[in-house]
């Protein structure tokens, strides 16, 4: 019994746990941490995927901009496929870059999401930063 109710628990806690909206298509995006790797930074991102049908080709239009919000990188992400109600992780990294730097991500535009059409998956774009480092659209 104890389980039940520790897991749920632990998924809030580590910022798993979106709230759910049946009749909403959602598509989420949370970066969920930013490490440095020598001189490159690395991003990780969790996506969920609660559209209705499986992603095929998910990429997003993203800009790196300073804490000054001056643009730092422009960088083209491929998601790749993402499954119906579906999570998944990625990781970008990013050459030359100290991750101090990096004040924000844009969300600029989404390019690719096959099979819906970028303009649905942007209407239902969720974006969230669990790092120190604020997530926009």
């Amino acid at each position: 019994m104890r389980v039940v109710h520790i897991i749920p628990a632990l998924a809030v806690t580590l910022g798993l746990a979106w709230p759910a909206h049946a009749d909403d298509p959602a598509l989420r995006i949370r970066l969920d941490q930013a490490t440095q790797l020598q001189e490159d930074c690395q991003l990780f991102f969790v996506l969920e995927n609660h559209m209705g049908a499986g992603i095929d080709s998910l990429q997003a239009e993203t800009v790196l901009l300073s804490p000054e919000n001056r643009v730092l990188r422009l960088s083209l992400l491929d998601f790749q496929s993402l499954p119906e109600n579906g999570l998944r992780v990625r990781s970008f990294q990013f050459p030359s870059l100290a991750c101090d730097r990096i004040g924000r991500v844009l969300i600029n535009a989404v390019g690719a999401c096959a099979p819906m059409g970028a303009a649905d998956c942007t209407a239902a774009l969720h974006v969230d930063s669990q790092a120190a480092i604020e997530v926009m659209k």
